[in-house]
This record gives C-alpha cells, sequence and structure tokens, in this order.
C-alpha cells in the first residue's frame, strides 16, 4: 500500500510510527473537521447563501476598482430629460413691476425675448366614476312573465377592468399585501375595497391571463437560446419549487411539487432544440452537452468554498479561480466590443488547456469534493464553453437570477401561496409582467386589455415576440 503523506504539523517519523489503523482514522477525522469548518465558513461569496445572512466575521464584498471620475453624470453623457406634451392649460405669466427700478409695467409691452416655457406635470385629482346600470323588469303581455334586463359584463364584479387590473398589479407587480392595496386605493383614489375584493380581482385577472400565459408557453419552445433556474417556495405550508425559463424576449414561470425532470417538464420541452443555459443541477442534464451552457458564476462560487475551505488540497482550487479570473476578462472584453468573436475563441484556448490540466489533477486528489467537480466538469466540458461559439450565449445564468428575484422578494413577505389557485395567479403575474418589461410594454395597460377581453368575450391580446 503506497505511503499516505503526513497532515500539515506533523513530522514524517512520528506518522510513520503511528499504526496505519491510527493514521486512518486521523485522516477520517480530519476530513470531518475540514468540512464542519467550510460549512461555518459558508458566506454570499462561496455558497447560494444571500448577502442579507452573512455574518460579521464574513470577509467584505470586494469592491469595485476605483474609476478616478466624480459622481453623476460624466462629460458628453446625454441626459434623458422628460417629454414634451400638448399642455392641458396654459397659464400666461407677465412681469408686472421692474427689480431694478421697481416701476410698474404695463401688460401690453412686446415680449422682448422669447417666451420661457415651464411645464409642470400634476396627477387630477382621483375619485371613482361610479356607474349605476338601473335594470328595469316588465310584463311580458303575452305570458305575463316577469323580464328583467340583464346587467352588463362591465357590472358583473362590481369593479371596472381598470380598478381589477390595477389591484392585480399593484399584488403582481409591486407585492403590496391586500390590505396596503385596500389603504392605498381608499387613501389616494377614494375607491373602498375590501380584503375579499381585491382577492377576486386578482383571482379574475388571473383568468384572464391564463391563454395569454399558454402562448407565452408555446412560443418559448421555440426559442434558441433561454436560461433556466429554479427556487424554493412554498404553497400550502408544503415545500415547491419555482421554475423560471427567460429567453430574450419572454419569460414562462411555473411553480411545481419537485425539483426533479418531471417538474422541469412543465416548463420546458425535453424535445427542446434550443440552448439552455442553467446550473449544474442533474435534472438538466437531460439535455446534451453541446445544447447546455454551464454557469460560471456558480463554478466560481463552489471553488472558492474550496479554496477557503481549509483543507490540506484547498491551495488546488487558487490556481483554478485565476483561470476563471482570466476567462471573465476575456469574456467583458468581448461584450465591450474590444474584440470580436474570433479574438475571444483566441483567448479562450490558452484558458481552457490550463482548466482542463487542473481537472486532471483534481481527478487524483484525497478531498472528495474536489474530485467530484473534477470529474463532473470533465464529463459536461463542451457544456463549459457554449458561450465562446453561440451567438447571444452568456457564460453566467444572471438573466434567469435576475427574474427570480423579485419572487424571492415576494416569498419573503408573503411565505408563498396558500393554494394552486394562488400559485397559479404568481405564475401568470410574473410571466406576463417580466415579459412586458423585456419587451417595454406598459404593464397596467396590457393587464387591462387583457381583463376587457375576458370580461366582454373578445380575444385575449398578444404578448408574444415580433418575428
Amino acid at each position: 500500500m503506497d505511503e499516505v503523506s503526513p497532515p500539515v504539523g506533523i513530522p514524517l517519523e512520528d506518522w510513520r510510527a503511528t499504526p496505519q489503523s491510527v493514521q486512518v482514522l486521523l485522516l477520517a477525522l480530519l476530513d470531518d473537521i475540514g468540512i464542519l469548518k467550510a460549512k461555518l465558513n459558508q458566506t454570499s461569496q462561496n455558497s447560494s447563501k444571500p448577502p442579507s445572512s452573512d455574518p460579521p466575521s464574513a470577509p467584505p464584498r470586494p469592491q469595485k476598482v476605483p474609476h478616478g471620475r466624480n459622481r453623476g453624470g460624466q462629460v458628453g453623457h446625454q441626459g434623458s430629460t422628460r417629454e414634451r406634451r400638448e399642455p392641458d392649460e396654459i397659464i400666461e405669466c407677465r412681469p408686472t413691476e421692474c427689480p431694478a427700478c421697481h416701476s410698474a409695467l404695463p401688460l401690453d409691452l412686446p415680449d422682448a425675448q422669447d417666451v420661457v416655457v415651464t411645464q409642470v406635470w400634476e396627477l387630477p385629482l382621483l375619485r371613482p366614476i361610479v356607474t349605476d346600470y338601473h335594470q328595469h323588469s316588465v310584463c311580458c303581455p303575452s305570458c305575463a312573465a316577469r323580464v328583467t334586463a340583464p346587467a352588463p359584463p362591465d357590472a358583473s364584479s362590481g369593479y371596472g377592468v381598470r380598478a381589477t387590473a390595477l389591484c392585480a398589479h399593484l399584488h403582481g407587480s409591486y407585492h403590496l399585501s391586500f390590505r396596503a392595496i385596500a389603504d392605498l386605493l381608499s387613501d389616494s383614489a377614494e375607491l373602498p375595497i375590501g380584503l375579499s375584493s381585491v382577492v377576486s380581482c386578482c383571482g379574475r385577472l388571473s383568468t384572464a391571463r391564463a391563454p395569454i400565459d399558454a402562448a407565452l408557453h408555446t412560443a418559448l419552445q421555440t426559442e434558441t437560446v433561454v436560461n433556466v433556474d429554479e427556487t424554493s417556495w412554498r404553497e400550502s405550508r408544503k415545500r415547491c419549487w419555482l421554475w423560471t425559463a427567460t429567453s430574450a424576449s419572454l419569460t414562462v414561470l411555473r411553480i411545481a411539487s419537485g425539483r426533479g425532470r418531471a417538474s422541469l417538464d412543465l416548463l420546458l420541452d425535453e424535445t427542446y432544440q434550443g440552448i439552455v443555459s442553467s446550473d449544474r443541477w442533474n435534472a438538466y442534464n437531460r439535455y446534451p452537452d453541446d445544447q447546455r451552457q454551464l454557469c460560471w458564476a456558480h463554478l466560481k462560487r463552489n471553488v472558492r468554498a474550496l479554496a477557503e475551505g481549509q483543507m490540506p488540497e484547498s491551495r488546488w482550487a487558487d490556481s483554478l479561480l485565476e483561470q476563471i479570473h482570466s476567462l471573465f476578462l476575456a469574456w467583458h472584453r468581448f461584450r465591450d466590443g474590444k474584440t470580436d468573436r474570433a479574438g475571444l475563441q483566441e483567448a479562450l484556448v490558452p484558458i481552457q488547456q490550463a482548466i482542463r490540466s487542473e481537472l486532471r489533477t483534481g481527478q487524483s486528489k484525497r478531498w472528495h469534493k474536489i474530485v467530484t467537480l473534477s470529474n463532473d466538469l470533465l464529463a459536461h466540458w463542451p457544456a463549459l464553453w457554449t458561450f465562446g461559439r453561440v451567438e447571444g450565449v452568456e457564460p453566467t445564468n444572471n438573466a434567469a437570477e435576475r427574474v427570480l428575484r423579485p419572487a424571492v422578494i415576494w416569498r419573503k413577505q408573503c411565505f408563498g401561496t396558500h393554494c394552486a389557485e394562488g400559485s397559479r395567479f404568481v405564475e401568470r403575474i410574473l410571466s406576463v409582467v417580466t415579459t412586458c418589461r423585456q419587451q417595454k410594454r406598459n404593464v397596467w395597460s396590457f393587464l387591462t386589455e387583457a381583463i376587457t377581453a375576458a370580461r366582454f368575450g373578445l380575444p385575449a391580446p398578444a404578448l408574444l415576440p415580433s418575428p
């Protein structure tokens, strides 16, 4: 049996004099201690924990490199100004006294220069428009039956389409509670509405968005590149998972009971032919490696955890972190237009060679985490470099994580949903709101169109990207 190297701090002569059974036990105990220390040292920079959970002893987050520029707009920056519209009212302001000699100025003096226009925007006094529908009843002259005129569709719920859409918009887009929505509408718009009515408005809009959500899901299967991710969710005190798939022009979310491939089927078909960008969760392994892009941001975090693991072999991860840093430098140069795709691929060649060499070395290490990571990355080697050859693919999965961030905040505020209907509302409102933001469409206007179409039996408005 090959001689095992002694742990750090134990002389080689003493180690050789130690019985083999004691050596094995000591090495196992040291491994366990290292694993426990690594768990204690977990922060948002080397694990999936959020930054808010970092203890005071956590290392400071890396600071941005000072760029030497002052705060605010830079020289040559084209600022954005408010658009000028046709005014609803014009108020003429004429000087009445000279500030130099205090002489009175006639109002009919001609203008000495062009009129200075100052435009002020103000909200109108918000008051609800209350409409009474008088449903008359008459007796039929033929059969003497009493006939009452039916109420129109807009009178079916007690609140109009804009009020209904606004309730769902405030809850789904801005994550206000039902009570906060009722208080806001009462204070700002003199619109009295109860908590149950707010819930009913959200339910009606969820039903109206069902065909829109289905059309988005169908269109997602034809996108060339999608970013997929998942996070935990709670439904009726049970642990579920919120999945998202986002492309450049649309987003779809689903809440499923599990985190396996069956739940992924609810979001993305197994026959999907585009590029899937994700982390290394095994549910995504059903797609071939040349059709995937593994997230380098996740990998950097995993490797950093190994480097800070306080194990004898943790130094192996330091050189790998240097190569990952070089990879992102090459990508940022390409993203900023400082080089073309051929230049990016050329810069990646030595990085690929160095990383492959480090991973092969990692396969022979004692620490099982290094061995597992090395074997996994070498097994899915092509999936690490798709961003270098396919247009529109990034080396990270940040696009999907940005979609999930509002959902995570909502989950922390409301602790999930209480029923399946609430989960469907979350799926549909987040899908529609995120897609509207991607397409630069007004969310409230679109929600109003959706509830109007559902209430009057019209076709649902389209939210599909332009071909």
